[in-house]
């Protein structure tokens, strides 16, 4: 119970940080709405074909969108050397690993919130429970994954440039079952979702532990 408190508190910082400044999310929510604006007049595309053109737009946005919010993750403790100041205090490194992932995911589920609804708007699928919980269940899993190699290049020049390098090829097993999973929940074919679902939970609860114990040698270094 103790390190659930901790890792609230860290993602109350976090978020009430980013309240305050507002300087993440409005950016986040912008990118969003131009990429769709664009895919929308850059693809050819009518009813039949929306539901094979709209995950995939869907997955790159949110790639993006996320390589931005979990580049961000570690921005204030880098720039105020605070994180040696949390890594002082009597709180597992794990439990302040989780706060900041847990931050860093809610982000990004706010910027689902304007993605998903701009994004039946723009090409007329529907987003039904199916497509918003393979979302969901995808995103755990890529915060993790983004928070723990932001930390690891937190502290090195070419980090912009580090990030995406490092994350995306471990993101590609999220991207390619919540693509067919949210394919199959827009009308398009395939075997269905509930084998999809059972896949990215299984993949969320690997990465989740494996970040978790990775994180003590991560934070520390």
């Amino acid at each position: 119970m103790k390190s659930v408190a901790v890792a609230l508190a860290v993602a109350r910082k976090d978020l009430t940080s980013e309240w305050r400044t507002r300087e993440l999310v409005p950016a986040l929510a912008q990118f969003i709405v131009l990429a769709l604006v664009i895919a929308n007049f850059g693809f050819q595309f009518d009813s039949r074909t929306a539901s094979a053109i709209a995950p995939g737009v869907l997955w790159m946005t949110l790639v993006f969108a996320g390589l931005v919010a979990f580049g961000r993750a570690f921005a204030a403790e880098r720039e105020q050397a605070s994180l040696e100041a949390m890594l002082l205090t009597p709180a597992a490194p794990a439990a302040i690993f989780a706060g900041k992932a847990l931050a860093a995911a809610l982000l990004l589920v706010l910027c689902e919130a304007v993605l998903l609804p701009a994004l039946g708007l723009f090409f007329g699928v529907p987003v039904s429970f199916e497509v918003v919980s393979a979302v969901l269940l995808a995103t755990v899993g890529m915060a993790v994954l983004g928070c723990l190699f932001a930390a690891m290049v937190a502290r090195i020049r070419a980090r912009e440039l580090l990030l995406p390098l490092l994350t995306l090829p471990l993101w590609i097993p999220f991207i390619v079952i919540g693509g067919q999973a949210v394919q199959v929940a827009m009308g398009g074919s395939g075997a269905g979702t509930g084998s999809a679902t059972s896949l990215l939970i299984d993949l969320d609860i690997l990465f989740v532990v494996l970040t978790s114990l990775a994180a003590r040698f991560v934070l520390d270094d």
